[in-house]
């Protein structure tokens, strides 16, 4: 019988939830798959961590997380009491140190669900996506070497000033006053701790010039399943 050693990296927020359930299935795997078993290792890290610890990782963790055979990650973030980009430090490191390249994330519409798009009717969605037009890769900063080679290697810098941030956001913030007063701005900066950091800190700072403006953030990631599960949720989108 082969053991598989696998360490929970529950994480935050819904992670706790969703590796309980993991837990579970992994008990009736055990149970139906004579051949395999599994051992698993719970390890307390994220937001819950960083309160004891002041970070959310301890120092060594790759090291840790190595001699497992998978890591199984919920979910991580807890902005009321870190910044995004701080807690998902761990899990892009692991990505890059464990050269987990492939991303899957499915999208399908199962047996028996109701899509929920299905009473969809014209006029339910109506939204305006403001996107920035001038700055961002758009500054073409970068350049290439080895070219046709196998080590060939592009470079593509992203620039974001405040003043092309500001400029765009008041311009959907005074769009979102003539339409129906919500602005939503489409972020990433849980990753990207440079750039998206700099429009989540001009946005707070210029958003209570709008009072009457109803204004909330998404991750894209998120923002993209929204925009099929509850399009009649956005008005304005700024980008």
């Amino acid at each position: 019988m082969k053991t598989h050693n696998i360490a929970i990296y529950a994480g935050d927020g819904i992670g706790i939830e969703v590796t309980d359930e993991v837990l579970k299935v992994l008990a009736a795997l055990s149970e139906v798959c004579g051949d395999a078993r599994y051992e698993i290792t719970e390890f307390d890290w994220g937001t819950r961590y960083f309160a004891s610890a002041g970070k959310v990782v301890p120092d060594d963790y790759l090291d840790v997380l190595r001699k497992f055979d998978a890591v199984f990650l919920g979910a991580v973030g807890d902005p009321a009491n870190i910044p995004d980009h701080v807690t998902l430090v761990p899990l892009i490191e692991m990505r890059q140190r464990f050269d987990q390249y492939v991303c899957l994330r499915p999208s399908r519409l199962l047996p028996g669900v109701k899509s929920p798009l299905a009473d969809v009717e014209a006029g339910d969605i109506d939204i305006m996506v403001v996107r920035e037009n001038s700055e961002g890769e758009y500054v073409n900063n970068g350049g290439t070497f080895k070219v046709d080679q196998p080590g060939e290697t592009a470079l593509q810098t992203s620039v974001h000033t405040r003043v092309g941030i500001e400029r765009i956001l008041r311009y959907g913030f005074e769009l979102a006053g003539k339409r129906r007063k919500h602005l939503t701005m489409a972020t990433k900066s849980n990753a990207f701790k440079f750039s998206m950091v700099l429009w989540d800190k001009v946005l707070a700072e210029i958003a209570p010039d709008y009072p009457d403006i109803t204004v909330d953030k998404f991750h894209i990631d998120a923002l993209a399943m929204n925009f099929v599960r509850c399009p009649q949720n956005y008005d304005v989108v700024v980008g």
